[in-house]
């Protein structure tokens, strides 16, 4: 069974010999300092645990520099420049690519939107500031933007539903802090909801049932609007070690339907002594793999902090969980 098909039947709710082996992202300065604790020369976390990255492809979805600091006060003619349906938005090899990953063994996902502050332009201090002004004082030209920009996302994804079959389409949602999201639950539905289902409406017709939003911080107070819109699966990065963001509490909360990768904190590899990784990853991970939909991870990418005894002693406990 390859690692796509395991992932596609993993989140159809069909039984699996063991969910797939994603990594986390480790940064080359980590490699090379494992290297130096013992990981063989040569080799990678990758080949040594037999992981398997997944390949995140579609167009660029992003602005042209020089509307920067001024995007979100652009008339409705110049937002449609900036956020231009275009088929050279696409990588140049995009024809190779998409044929290269016809007979591919791997998951592959598409990303479709980049999230509410990046779709009105905020890139620093002056620009968060306008936008959170905007929700409060005009909220009129805050819809207007993002329907626009919900309209554009849509089409880039059929363009890109023309061409490829993920196992997946990606939603980027960086919103929160570690205490909460930046606009409230009932401005989110408002604002956002109309542009994630504009994009699943084209996710399932193009036969992908699988949405996925990945968040930062502590969003938990938008998970219910996300899931009610069609979100069906929840990727949490770099998030606070809070009870509301346990993946057991998440479970209980939306039950088994709701697919969810990572849930390890960080802290396991990073600060707890080597010998309680076992029993703290105990605790999270067979409980969730019980009731399927489930992929363990930890959740963020492995920083300077973690060693490589620790990180090799979190994959041979995984390993054993998962039967081998």
């Amino acid at each position: 069974m390859t690692e796509r098909e395991r992932f596609r039947r993993l989140m159809r709710g069909e039984a699996v010999d063991r969910p797939p082996l994603l990594e986390e992202g480790v940064r080359k300065t980590v490699l090379r300092r494992w290297h130096d604790e013992g990981l063989p020369t040569g080799m990678t976390h990758v080949t040594q645990f037999g992981l398997t990255p997944h390949e995140n492809l579609g167009p660029d979805l992003t602005y042209a520099n020089r509307y920067f600091g001024r995007l979100f006060d652009l008339p409705a003619r110049d937002y449609h420049r900036a956020f231009s349906v275009s088929r050279r938005r696409f990588p140049h090899d995009w024809r190779r690519t998409a044929k290269r990953i016809e007979e591919r063994e791997h998951i592959v996902c598409i990303s479709a939107s980049r999230g509410f502050f990046q779709a009105l332009g905020v890139g620093d201090w002056p620009t968060l500031e306008q936008v959170l002004l905007a929700t409060r004082e005009r909220p009129a030209s805050v819809r207007d933007r993002l329907d626009m920009y919900g309209d554009f996302c849509a089409r880039m994804l059929d363009l890109t539903l023309d061409d490829v079959d993920p196992e997946f389409i990606y939603l980027s949602e960086p919103i929160s802090d570690n205490a909460g999201p930046l606009i409230s639950p009932a401005m989110f539905s408002e604002f956002m909801l109309p542009v994630y289902e504009k994009i699943i409406a084209v996710a399932h017709r193009h036969g992908c049932d699988n949405i996925l939003v990945t968040t930062y911080g502590n969003s938990a107070r938008l998970f219910p609007a996300m899931i009610e819109a069609g979100v069906t699966m929840l990727w949490l990065a770099e998030a606070p070690d809070v009870p509301e963001l346990d993946y057991r509490a998440l479970r209980r909360q939306f039950g088994p339907t709701l697919g969810l990768i990572g849930g390890i904190p960080l802290d396991i590899l990073g600060d707890a002594p080597i010998e309680r990784i076992a029993d703290r990853l105990q605790a999270i991970v067979p409980p969730l793999l019980s009731e399927g939909r489930y992929i363990p991870l930890a959740g963020g990418r492995v920083r300077a902090g973690v060693s490589w005894a620790a990180y090799r002693r979190y994959r041979e406990v995984l390993a054993e969980m998962l039967g081998g």
